[in-house]
């Protein structure tokens, strides 16, 4: 999360807006033309250091959470802007012109932008679909009885979800991963690693156990536990390597709800807005300063138990289950 000497040149940025197609191109003098994409006509030129000013202007109006002013809003418009962000199906914000001057390459590429100006910006997002259901067992593999899970169930302090696995485990049940709810979701998962959806599930359990929620923690201790039963005896790292490939593809496109085909939407990278305002840009250029910004900057949180519909003990066909979530924040 801080600045080197690499970069790449931000040549112009292509934008749909409101049925138009526009490019912002940035000219040597430090002069933004905003061209008509379709006929090359320039419709107006602004002066980049105008640009700075609406920018700062944005900026006060965000950190003040007092929503936009009608006269921003208006200023904004002067600039051919109608729409706050392009619509997308894929996790893509901006398109841009860069031009690589280590490699001499200009391309247009698309970029996912994550701003801690606010709170942290979610890498993989949570709903329904990112349940994973975990069976609940007594010493003699018996479902749960039912004083129990009505207790369990009956938990309602600040951290219930916690506390009520925490109040299995001290009643003496085992709770372990069973299956997902979603199919296309654990699909997803085999498709990058047929372990994964196990590997996933264990390190979830340890956020509602052990509190652990940073990818680094969470990589060193079931590295160190080994569910997996890997030969480690030669330094592989198998759970790094898999974890670390998890966030890069969630990066990249892939969602629990919409099959994975393994093509990236993103092939540019991820532009980093810091709280300081200052940008940083990850590109794929350098791949594997890509996938340690990923590693050290995820971690594990939890979203709403009652719109995702997980956190409760329940009985299915004689078995007992609960259904834990997650949601990757970076």
């Amino acid at each position: 999360m801080e600045k080197t000497e690499s970069f790449v040149e931000l040549r112009s940025i292509f934008r749909k807006d409101g049925g138009n197609q526009l490019n912002f191109k940035i000219t040597s003098d430090r002069i933004i033309n905003i061209v008509d994409a379709i006929t090359g006509t320039i419709l107006m030129s602004i002066l980049q250091s105008q640009a700075g000013i609406v920018a700062d202007n944005i900026l006060i109006e965000l950190n003040g959470n007092s929503g936009t002013s009608e006269a921003l809003v208006a200023l904004i418009k002067n600039y051919q802007i109608t729409e706050v962000a392009k619509k997308t199906s894929g996790k893509g914000d901006i398109d841009i012109l860069i031009y690589d001057p280590i490699h001499g390459i200009s391309s247009n590429q698309e970029f996912s932008i994550k701003s801690f100006l606010g709170s942290d910006p979610t890498l993989f997002n949570a709903n329904m679909t990112t349940n994973i259901i975990y069976k609940i067992t007594d010493i003699n593999e018996n479902a749960i009885n039912p004083q129990h899970l009505k207790e369990i169930n009956s938990i309602t302090t600040r951290f219930k979800y916690i506390d009520r696995i925490g109040r299995l485990l001290e009643l003496g049940y085992k709770v372990e991963y069973y299956n997902y709810q979603d199919t296309t979701f654990k699909l997803n998962l085999q498709v990058i690693d047929s372990d994964l959806p196990k590997i996933l599930a264990h390190i979830v359990k340890y956020k509602y156990v052990n509190r652990i929620t940073k990818f680094t923690d969470i990589i060193n201790k079931i590295t160190a536990e080994n569910p997996m039963n890997y030969d480690l005896s030669q330094g592989h790292n198998f759970y790094d390597y898999r974890l670390v490939n998890f966030l890069v593809e969630a990066a990249m496109g892939m969602t629990s709800k919409k099959v994975w085909s393994g093509n990236y939407d993103i092939v540019g990278g991820i532009i980093i807005v810091k709280p300081n305002t200052e940008i940083l840009c990850y590109h794929l250029i350098d791949f594997n300063k890509f996938k340690q910004y990923l590693r050290k900057a995820s971690r594990l949180d939890n979203p709403s138990g009652s719109k995702m519909g997980y956190g409760q003990v329940y009985l299915e066909s004689g078995n007992s289950f609960i259904k834990l979530n997650f949601q990757v924040k970076a």
